[in-house]
């Protein structure tokens, strides 16, 4: 076949995709959770919204491919539908009978590289900041042009590596009135491509969506790490500020202000009640929140997918700054000129003051070395029961059994536990890793522990391959608790 034909057989095959990219198609399968969520955030017609969802839930009318997540964007009336993982943008309309049916606003065949990405509209426009895919964290900000049908790179000075995902902790916060975009944290792949572990950089950024310029506000602070990395809940939007969970306590943040602290007690003992109404049930469920205007929606779908949810009004005077953290160490110019001047000498005395202070810690924990009493450890041992969630405690029981019998779990059998079997390798294998560090993390912080209650090993067959397995110290304690 000559250049010629070549490019006439490739016209005629890719015309129709053109000319038919735009048009209106009925989603005459929409779920029954998918129609009961449209319901319910189309009665608002003011509030932005972006939220993701499951995408083995919510699918709104596609099958192929498997869909790991669904961007979900609200702007004022209009409501958007972004295929994460692809470039598949979709508008939802209502027909003349009142049922919903998608607009297909893309042309593009784009597929891979945005897995978790951030998804938000600003002034009408959507970007999307980051994600994952092809083994590999991006850090561009792209919008979507109504003139190309495509999403197009929006220039920056910089770049940040950021994705949203359960696994890693991240905040971030959409300032609609100040034209900023602010998260708490980035990532990095310090060992791309040996393997594929990621590792969060600790400092607070800020993008000026109108100037296309980043910068680094400064360290996020240890404490608000530490709650990030624990938190699994929504982010919800109150106007300026950021609501978050962390177990049973509901926080505020506001990044333009570099402070963040708890709701006040009276209105976080009701917020308290208003989830515990709704998400305390032995049957499993799926949830996730968001917020219109200053109104939080609890969401629960049962095994049936049925939609049911909670709502909480938040009084303006819930957010307590009498006792305020800071969001972020603010960057020292004068400190970063004398690291810049005299960045190996710092370097040598770091090194020397933490070797010295390791040598002191040591020798006092050898010779302060106390044994918890039992009265005392076993009440340790049951706080740390009561803090696992039903997957962890099913996953320890699992490795119990396997204990009894002399053997280890493999990861097959885990994935299967933690409902990632049908998964991508490397969301199974951040599903896992988070899992063990969540339960080692309790374990440790409840029982004053220094050792790992779970600890993995080489497969004797397969040396490329971990099996898991309880620590021999700890497995006797674990089957008290399980068998009570």
């Amino acid at each position: 076949m000559n250049v010629k034909n070549l490019l006439s057989y490739a016209f005629w095959v890719f015309l129709p995709t053109t000319l038919f990219s735009q048009q209106n198609f009925n989603a005459t399968k929409f779920e029954k959770q998918e129609i009961a969520l449209l319901d319910l955030i189309s009665k608002d017609t003011i509030s932005p919204l972006n939220i993701q969802l499951d995408g083995e839930i919510f699918k709104f009318g596609q099958t192929k491919p498997a869909l790991s997540s669904i961007a979900l964007i609200k702007n004022k009336k209009d409501i958007y539908v972004q295929a994460l993982g692809t470039g598949r943008l979709f508008k939802i309309l209502k027909n003349e009978v009142g049922d919903y049916q998608l607009q297909k606003l893309d042309s593009t065949f784009f597929n891979g590289a945005n897995f978790h990405a951030l998804t938000f509209s600003f002034h009408d426009t959507l970007f999307q900041l980051g994600g994952d895919g092809h083994w590999h964290i991006r850090g561009i900000l792209t919008y979507f042009s109504n003139k190309t049908h495509e999403w197009e790179l929006y220039s920056t000075n910089r770049q940040v590596n950021t994705f949203f995902s359960e696994t890693y902790g991240l905040m971030y916060k959409v300032d609609y009135h100040n034209n900023k975009l602010y998260t708490s944290n980035s990532f990095i792949q310090a060992n791309f491509p040996a393997t594929l572990m990621v590792e969060s950089i600790d400092s607070s950024y800020e993008l000026d969506i109108h100037s296309h310029s980043w910068k680094t506000l400064g360290k996020t602070t240890p404490e608000l790490m530490s709650i990030i990395t624990q938190n699994k809940a929504s982010l919800i939007d109150i106007g300026k500020f950021l609501v978050f969970q962390n177990y049973l306590d509901f926080y505020w943040l506001d990044f333009a202000n570099n402070r963040y602290g708890k709701l006040n007690a009276k209105i976080n003992n009701e917020l308290k009640e208003a989830w515990l109404s709704l998400y305390t049930t032995n049957a499993p469920y799926k949830s996730f929140q968001f917020a219109f205007g200053n109104t939080i929606y609890f969401i629960k779908l049962n095994n049936n997918n049925d939609l049911s949810y909670k709502t909480y009004t938040i009084p303006e005077n819930s957010f307590n700054f009498e006792n305020n953290k800071k969001v972020y160490t603010p960057v020292n110019p004068f400190w970063d000129s004398i690291v810049n001047n005299y960045e190996e000498a710092i370097k040598s005395i770091i090194i020397g003051l933490v070797s010295i202070g390791f040598l002191i810690y040591f020798f006092i924990k050898l010779n302060k070395r106390q044994k918890i009493p039992k009265q005392v450890a076993d009440i340790l041992n049951q706080n740390f029961f009561h803090s696992l969630s039903v997957i962890e405690k099913e996953l320890l029981e699992v490795l119990y059994q396997h204990h009894l019998k002399g053997e280890t779990i493999s990861t097959k059998l885990i994935n299967k536990i933690v409902g990632v079997q049908q998964k991508d390798v490397m969301t199974q294998n951040k599903t896992r890793s988070d899992y063990f560090v969540k339960i080692n993390q309790k374990f440790k912080l409840a029982t004053q522990k220094d050792t790992s209650l779970i600890i993995k090993f080489r497969d004797s067959e397969d040396k490329r391959q971990y099996n898991y397995g309880l620590h021999e110290e700890f497995a006797k304690e674990l089957g008290g608790l399980l068998k009570n």
